[in-house]
Parts: structure tokens; C-alpha cells; sequence
């Protein structure tokens, strides 16, 4: 399969060429080329169109189910530009995968005739290539938003080929308009005329709609949304008069007087509130559940340059059609409320993406607002009106809402930015549906991954799913912790619309190791072929799929938990090995693990457990507890069980290790969202300081293990003295990264590779990976990043 680009353009010429053995430039022929890709919502049709005028063939455009089926007539030189011209000057909402050339026909004499976009028709091939993304409002749509003299001026939910919802509407392919939600809203004239119009940029743009004929945005009330059972009868009493105008400006009066807001958007709720008001922020938290973990928050670009430090590649993501959440530092003299990200020096930062946000923030009371997923905390995202009537009536002062109907729930996605490269932290609206093409024979792998068809569930906390077929990968959105029952039911809902948008019919079942996963639990009840895989070799195998490595690797995987081959506790670990097999090889010091899951929200008992087994004195113990605030009985309690025979679970847990650093550095003993005390301990980091913690690797049974015992006396001396805490926080950093290093070099020289992949949450510490990056190069290897 070729991908996009003039080199399938040349495939396709060289495939005409065969057929066509005495193939001159003013030979006369009649082509057909099928298109897949993401080449449906993205206005591709009328760009064929034009492209046909501008290169004088003949011919039609349709959508066939998921593919573009495109007929041309003309001579063999103007097809070869037409060709070359549709895979490299496509609309840049598009991409074009792949196609093939379906037919070539020899004519006799020159055929004159129109190009005509044809009805579309539905087809059982290709099943879901070309859903596209939702994609934030354009710099044209934008304009007409704002011209007094735009028939568009001030609608909110104006949209043309390059913008607007397509994913979270679209009920099949397709992509037609009576494929989507927007089928409710018969066209007006004016949009009539636009939407048939070659000339048009709507032409063909399926979430077309004015104020005449389109969504209609509402002012609800707290009060009232309790009351009202459905959004059609809200709708219909909130339509007399100047709905839209009167609706925006409730809820700009309620966001400048420290009210909350519910803002119904693209892909669900968001809960808005003025940033710079940090009662208004502390209520919301109070409300929400929230208590500590950052908010998102919305600005306009002027409002940017004045919070925070912006480079030009976040400025190309802040203002990338997929319009994520941008992770960005604070500037020192922001002035925003510290309740907004307490102990963060970042602010999770995206420009408004939809035309309701654009209005929301024209407005000289406020400068920027928190926009955080509307939901309590734990919970889902809440998306249909009737559910954020239900859950947000107690959160929210009042309800922006619109009658478009969000057929599946999407959530904004998360970025950082590290030098040029992206990371992706939360892969959700701009990035979905996406795929990952697995075009390759990987080593070890039993068949083509074009001849499988299987669903993978992913694990419990921070679930995304993913279904491969046709040699490719389709990744779900984010969906969340599967202990809570709401998002587990959002789970199996949100596998059945990707079952039936993707036409996928799997034969296997892919699941985590570890027996009691929700997700384990619910692909074991499926009627399919079992694939268990242990947790971290996925991490590492994921890795290698994307950037294509097929030889043995070394990986290093750090994470939280996962459930180790041996029925322990892993998640620093070394690996080596391939997508299909792989070997541990080393790992952190393993440590007696007591407390269970509930020591993720409690560090203070890590921070025990690893300090008595670290054998530090029990003077180390009681100054750790008066640090963390622990009352002495219940220290003696926990004391008595580490000196009991009590066996426990062994724990290599990198995520653990950084919760007992962290809670000592920063001198909490709880947490309130997973990963919250590392994040702080990230924040603090100067590289300035000078040192690191000694780290050492040794050998046990045959593997190299990384001992963290010196290291944490190290630190506790250091706080003991006191030491402050940016200094201790960039010498744990930089040791940890040191040793990691050492140890994965170590054993790249052994298996003599020259990668070492990395792969797990903990490497999202932008610190951390600079630091074991620069050690791993030094000694003239490559580190492979997610």
C-alpha cells in the first residue's frame, strides 16, 4: 500500500502505464482511482472538483462508503497532473492514506463533458478510513463570526469544509448530512445555495447552518435545568426572539460576577468560571470535588503571551486545527490565582476552538476562563444535556446549551511540547479517530497485521482501547478509571460505536495480565480468541510499533503498577526483547509493598514501607512521621505490622518511588489525584543546582537492579539538614535518571543494540527524560519515546 504523497500519484501513473503499453501525452482515457484516507467532512469532494476544472478532465466524484471513488476523462498528460495534484495539493484537513487505480479505459475519440460531484453510496469496503476528527473553527469561519456584515455574524455554530464536529456527530459513512445529527436541520435557501455551490467554501460541508435554520443556543438556569426533563422542550420555549444573543450574555453576567457555567461544546460539558477570581475558582473546586489538580484554562492569544512562556512550536500546537490543551510555563509575574494549579509552574493552556467559546470570551470582565471537564470528580464526562441536568445542577449556576445532538462523548486532548517534539499526555477531540498503520512483518509476530481483526481493552486506569484491522491501529479516546461504574459503563458503549463505525468484526481479544482488571474481567466474557499480555512488554511494544523497530530492544518501562509474570508488583523495569517476546532482565530494588491500592493515595505509607526497608534507623521513621503529620499511634500501629512476619507483595514501582521522594520533598502525606505529589515534585525542579543522589546498579540473580536504599538516606540526611527543597528535588531527578541510564546502557552493550525505548506514565517528567536522554547519548545511544 502507498501513503499519500506524490510517490502513490507515481504508482498510480505507473499503474496506468502498464495497462496502457503505447501511452502517449494526448492518448484519450477514461480512470478510475479509489481514495482512502481522511477524505470525507474535509471538503475532498469539491476540492476534486475544482482540481478537475483547473486541469480540464471530465469525469465525477463520489463517496463510496469509506473511500472516494474518482472518474477522469481527458488525455494522458492532463491526468497525470490531476493525479499528481490530488494526493499533493489536498485540502489540509484532509489525508490521504492510500488508493488504488480501479479501472483504465482506452477511448477512441475526445470526450467533452462537466465534472460532477454524484450521490453518495454505501459500501461494506474500507468500513471507517475516512471519519474525520472534530476540528477547531477556522480563520475564514472566524472572520464571518466577527463581520457585522456576514449573514453568519455572531452565529455559534458556523462552520464550513475545514471546521467544525464531524466524529462526535457522524452516525455512519458515509459522511453525508443525513449521516449526521445535523439531519434535523433542513437547509434554509441562502444555505441551500452555498451548500451546492462549487464556489463555496461550504460547498458540501455537512455542519452547515445559520441562524435561520441551524442549532439554536439556550439560557438554562440551575433551577430550571432540575426541573426540565428534555432539551427539545427548553429548546422550544427558548426560541422567541434573540435566543442566542440573551443566552450569551447570561452567561458572560454569571462568569464576571464568580458564578460557574456548564458550556455545552463539540464533544460534551465543560465547567467554566474567571480564572483570575480565585473565590469563583475555589468554589468550583469545592463543587466539583476538585481540590487540587490543575485546571484547564482558556484564553485568547493575547491573553497567552501575558500568563506564559510560549515557544513556536506550542505556538503551532495552540493553534493547530486539532487545538489541544497546551502544557506551558508560568510566566513569573502571571498574577493568576495560586488555586488554579497549586504547586504547578505550568497551566494547561488551549485557544477557544468552537464559535460559543469565541463569544464567551469577548468580553472585558475577564481575560481568561477555567474550561474543565464537566463532570464531578471521578466521573465521566457528561455530554447529553439531560445527563449535565442530572449531575451538574449542583455544580453549575446555570446551563450554556445547544439542540445539536453529541452522539458520543469526547473530552480535549493534552500536549507538551519538548523542544520540537510532541508528546501527547490525554489523545481524545482533534486526534480521534486516528490510526497507526502496522504495514509491517514485525519479528516473532505469527501473521500480516492486515490478516487480523482484533480488539485491545487497554487497562483500568486512564482507559483508551484500541481495534486493529486492515494493518491498522484505531485508538479510542480517553475514556478514564475503569473503577468507577459510570465510566465503565462508558467503556463497553464506547467499544460498540467503534464495533460499528469501524464495521470491525474481531476474532481476538487482547487484555492486561493482571486477573481483576475491569477490563480484563470484560474481555474475558467475550466470545473471542484470549491474548493476554503482561503490562509493561506492552508499554514497550507500543513504542516499537509506532516508530516501526522490529529488532530486539532494550526497553525501559516505568510506571505506577502492574501485574509482574511472577505475581509481584512491577513497574521499574528493564526489558529486552521484541513486539512478539521479551526477557526482564533488571528492575528497581524490589521492596516489601503493604497497603495495597489504597498506598496511592496515602504516600505516607510508602514512604514508611520504604524507609524501614531500606533499613534507615528508627529515628529516620519518627522524623518522617512528624514531617507528614502522622499521629503517633497510628505510626506504631504501621511500625508493628513492618516488624511482623507479615510477607506482603514485592514492589519495583518507579511511580511508588517518586511518591516517596515527592511526599518527603514537598511534606505531604496524601494525595488527591494520582500522580499529583510527583507533579509537584517536577515543579520544583532547578537545574542549576548542582549534585544528584547516588543511585547504584548492581547484579542480582543474574539481572541488573538499581538500588534506591543510599539514594533515599541521601535525601533524608539532606532534609534532615535542611536541605531546601528545589535542591533535593533536582538531585533526586538527576540520580535517578543517572542510574537508569547506567543500567540500560549497561545492558545495550551486552545485547549489543542501539535503541532504548522508553514507555510509561512516569516518563511524562519532562526532567527525568531530558536527564536519562543526555546520559543514554553520551554513551552514542538512541532513546525512543511514545
Amino acid at each position: 500500500m502507498n501513503f499519500g504523497g506524490a510517490s502513490l500519484a507515481r504508482s498510480w501513473q505507473a499503474a496506468i502505464a502498464e495497462q496502457v503499453r503505447a501511452l502517449t501525452p494526448e492518448t484519450q482515457l477514461a480512470v478510475e482511482v479509489h481514495v482512502w484516507g481522511i477524505v470525507q467532512g474535509v471538503g475532498f469532494r469539491p476540492f476534486v472538483a475544482r482540481l478537475a476544472a483547473d486541469c480540464g478532465v471530465a469525469g465525477s466524484v463520489r463517496n463510496e462508503g469509506a473511500y472516494v471513488r474518482v472518474q477522469v476523462v481527458a488525455n494522458s498528460a492532463a491526468i497525470d497532473r490531476f493525479l499528481l495534484r490530488l494526493v499533493t495539493d489536498n485540502p489540509p484537513a484532509s489525508q490521504v492514506q492510500g488508493g488504488r487505480v480501479a479501472a483504465v479505459q482506452v477511448l477512441n475519440a475526445p470526450v467533452t463533458s462537466v465534472f460532477r460531484i454524484l450521490q453518495s453510496v454505501q459500501t461494506g469496503a474500507r468500513a471507517a478510513l475516512s471519519i474525520p476528527p472534530d476540528l477547531a473553527i477556522c480563520d475564514d469561519c472566524l472572520e464571518d463570526l466577527r463581520n457585522p456584515n456576514s449573514r453568519y455574524y455572531r452565529y455559534p455554530f458556523t462552520s464550513c469544509t475545514q471546521c467544525g464536529p464531524r466524529y462526535t456527530m457522524v452516525r455512519r459513512l458515509p459522511f453525508d448530512r443525513d449521516a449526521t445529527t445535523m439531519s434535523q436541520f433542513p437547509l434554509c435557501p441562502e444555505c441551500e445555495k452555498e451548500y451546492h455551490s462549487p464556489l463555496s467554501r461550504r460547498y458540501h460541508a455537512q455542519a452547515t447552518a445559520c441562524e435561520e435554520c441551524g442549532p439554536q443556543l439556550l439560557w438554562v438556569t440551575s433551577e430550571e435545568a432540575v426541573r426540565r426533563a428534555t432539551l427539545g422542550e427548553a429548546i422550544e420555549n427558548g426560541r422567541s426572539g434573540d435566543g442566542a444573543k440573551y443566552a450569551l450574555q447570561q452567561a458572560r453576567d454569571v462568569l464576571a460576577a464568580g458564578g460557574i457555567v456548564a458550556v455545552m461544546g463539540i464533544g460534551g460539558f465543560h465547567l467554566a468560571v474567571n480564572a483570575e477570581d480565585a473565590a469563583a475558582v475555589a468554589q468550583l473546586r469545592a463543587r466539583k470535588r476538585r481540590p487540587s489538580k490543575p485546571l484547564a484554562l482558556m484564553m485568547n492569544k493575547s491573553s497567552v503571551a501575558a500568563y506564559c512562556e510560549v515557544s513556536q512550536a506550542e505556538w503551532r500546537q495552540l493553534n493547530s486545527r486539532e487545538r489541544p490543551i497546551v502544557l506551558l510555563h508560568t510566566r513569573a509575574d502571571a498574577g493568576l490565582p495560586d488555586n488554579v494549579a497549586p504547586g504547578m509552574n505550568r497551566l494547561g493552556v488551549f485557544l477557544p476552538y468552537t464559535g460559543i467559546q469565541v463569544l464567551l470570551l469577548d468580553d472585558d470582565r475577564y481575560r481568561c476562563l477555567v474550561m474543565t471537564s464537566g463532570n464531578v470528580s471521578g466521573e465521566p464526562l457528561a455530554y447529553t444535556v439531560a445527563d449535565a441536568f442530572a449531575k451538574l445542577s449542583g455544580i453549575a449556576d446555570g446551563f450554556l446549551v445547544h439542540n445539536r445532538e453529541i452522539l458520543r462523548p469526547v473530552d480535549d486532548s493534552v500536549v507538551r511540547v519538548d523542544g520540537s517534539e510532541l508528546l501527547l499526555l490525554r489523545r481524545s477531540r482533534g486526534y480521534v479517530p486516528g490510526n497507526l498503520p502496522l504495514d509491517r512483518e514485525y519479528a516473532g509476530a505469527s501473521a500480516n497485521w492486515a490478516d487480523l481483526t482484533a480488539l485491545a481493552v487497554g487497562g483500568d486506569v486512564k482507559n483508551a482501547f484500541a481495534f486493529l484491522k486492515e494493518g491498522k491501529l484505531w485508538l479510542s479516546p480517553y475514556i478514564g478509571d475503569l473503577d468507577n461504574p459510570s465510566a465503565f459503563a462508558l467503556f463497553g458503549r464506547q467499544i460498540a460505536w467503534h464495533q460499528e463505525l469501524l464495521q470491525a468484526q474481531p476474532e481476538w481479544v487482547v487484555r492486561d495480565l493482571h486477573p481483576n482488571y475491569h477490563s480484563s474481567v470484560y474481555a474475558g466474557s467475550l466470545p473471542l480468541k484470549q491474548l493476554t499480555v503482561q503490562h509493561h512488554h506492552a508499554h514497550m511494544a507500543a513504542c516499537m510499533l509506532e516508530h516501526g523497530l522490529s529488532e530486539p530492544t532494550i526497553g525501559v518501562i516505568l510506571d505506577g503498577i502492574g501485574f509482574g509474570d511472577d505475581g509481584q508488583i512491577w513497574g521499574g523495569e528493564l526489558l529486552y526483547g521484541t513486539c512478539a517476546d521479551y526477557e526482564r532482565i533488571g528492575h528497581l530494588l524490589p521492596l516489601r509493598w503493604i497497603g495495597g491500592d489504597v498506598a496511592t493515595k496515602e504516600p505516607w505509607r510508602m514512604v514508611l514501607n520504604y524507609l524501614f526497608e531500606g533499613g534507615l534507623v528508627a529515628q529516620d521513621l519518627e522524623w518522617a512521621a512528624q514531617r507528614l503529620a502522622i499521629d503517633d499511634a497510628v505510626l506504631s500501629r504501621y511500625v508493628s505490622v513492618l516488624r511482623s512476619s507479615y510477607p506482603g507483595l514485592q514492589c519495583t514501582s518507579a511511580g511508588r518511588l517518586f511518591d516517596v521522594a515527592s511526599a518527603l520533598i514537598v511534606r505531604q502525606g496524601t494525595s488527591s489525584f494520582e500522580g499529583e505529589l510527583p507533579m509537584r515534585l517536577e515543579a520544583l525542579v532547578d537545574a542549576s543546582c548542582a549534585g544528584d543522589y547516588p543511585f547504584s546498579v548492581v547484579m542480582s540473580k543474574g539481572r541488573w537492579e538499581l538500588d534506591v536504599r543510599v539514594a533515599l538516606q541521601a535525601l533524608v540526611n539532606d532534609l534532615r539538614r535542611g536541605v531546601h527543597p528545589p535542591e533535593a528535588a533536582t538531585k533526586f531527578h538527576r540520580g535517578f535518571a543517572r542510574g537508569l541510564a547506567q543500567m540500560a546502557t549497561e545492558a545495550a552493550s551486552r545485547y549489543g543494540v542501539s535503541h532504548i525505548v522508553t514507555g510509561g506514565g512516569v516518563w511524562q517528567n519532562s526532567w527525568l527524560l531530558r536527564w536519562f536522554t543526555e546520559q543514554v547519548a553520551k554513551r552514542g545511544l538512541t532513546t525512543v519515546t511514545p
